[in-house]
């Protein structure tokens, strides 16, 4: 029995070392870093990079508040509340694919989404790493996927005892925005919806668009059914579907905000007009620990009485 215990430990090690972000080695001037990335491949990037290209829209944020040097973010986040009160006026906005103005940023680190079809082009640029958006195996904050993303770029940027301190400050202030909000949320069931091009998609709880916010940030619950549903990712519905699941409160991220949905909404599904909240769909996307605040923020003073 011992030396089953011993190799389940020395197992549990081995999948840590090669499943997590992690530093693996520094040079001797302390001028370059090598990392381990969750695809087990070892790479080697500046250890105070100074002009950092984030191409993934959660990033922008998440740098900001670890304070990373950063010359350019994905143009995503152009407009948003984010850009407008949190990133610097510098900061460039870039088109994904657009190589050419990659280039002349000049970046010394780039870090994208995978799979990114542009991948080898930005590493002829500049060291480059890629994150998983599903990433959090090993991370300490594992249960909650938007802080496992703080960490690892964390872990990147070399402020990894900060992205953890920033986690734990985070989950203090949850439990005083989960007092706040008290019985608004308590066993009431949630539906996120996201308008897309010739539908709606209802989304699950680690997806961005208000998920975080809504189900993790303010305990909402949902549906046993339709969160089976969500098991291989956000379900297509149209409006008239909604009727087949139950929720006391809708969420719609959508880009026209005055063009009746939500009293569509609240008729299919039987419930309070004032109880499906209309979501700007830009401000909303982004998954970064201070867009997430802001997000819930808003939705308590909307669901307040």
């Amino acid at each position: 029995m011992k030396t089953r215990l011993v190799l389940m430990v020395l197992l549990i090690g081995a999948l840590s070392a090669c499943s997590s972000f992690r530093e693996t080695g520094v040079s001797e001037d302390g001028s370059v870093r090598q990392i381990m990335t969750e695809h087990t491949e070892e790479i080697e990037i500046p250890a105070d990079p100074e002009r950092v290209v984030l191409l993934r829209p959660m990033d922008a944020g998440n740098a900001s508040l670890l304070g990373g040097n950063v010359a350019g973010v994905t143009d995503v986040v152009k407009g948003t509340r984010l850009a407008e009160e949190v990133l610097e006026e510098d900061v460039a906005y870039l088109e994904h694919g657009d190589i050419e103005a990659l280039k002349a940023l000049d970046p010394d680190l780039i870090i994208t989404f995978t799979p990114d079809e542009h991948l080898f082009e930005y590493q002829e640029i500049a060291p480059t790493v890629q994150i998983n958006y599903s990433t959090a195996a090993f991370s300490p904050f594992r249960d909650r996927l938007y802080l496992a993303h703080l960490y690892n770029l964390g872990v990147i940027l070399n402020k990894q005892e900060e992205a953890e301190a920033l986690g734990d400050e985070w989950l203090e202030e949850t439990t005083r925005l989960q007092r706040e909000v008290g019985g608004l949320t308590m066993d009431r069931k949630a539906l996120v919806l996201v308008e897309g091009p010739d539908s709606y998609y209802i989304y699950g709880r680690h997806s961005a668009f208000g998920t975080e916010a809504v189900y993790d940030v303010l305990g909402f619950q949902m549906d046993e059914d339709l969160e089976e549903a969500l098991e291989d990712g956000p379900v297509e519905v149209s409006i008239e579907d909604l009727d087949g699941y139950e929720a006391d409160h809708v969420f719609v991220n959508t880009r026209q905000q005055d063009d009746g949905l939500d009293t569509e909404i609240a008729r299919v599904m039987g419930i309070d007009e004032e109880n499906v909240i209309m979501q700007d769909y830009d401000d909303y996307r982004l998954n970064d620990l201070i867009s997430i605040e802001m997000q819930a923020e808003d939705i308590i003073e909307r669901i307040k009485p």
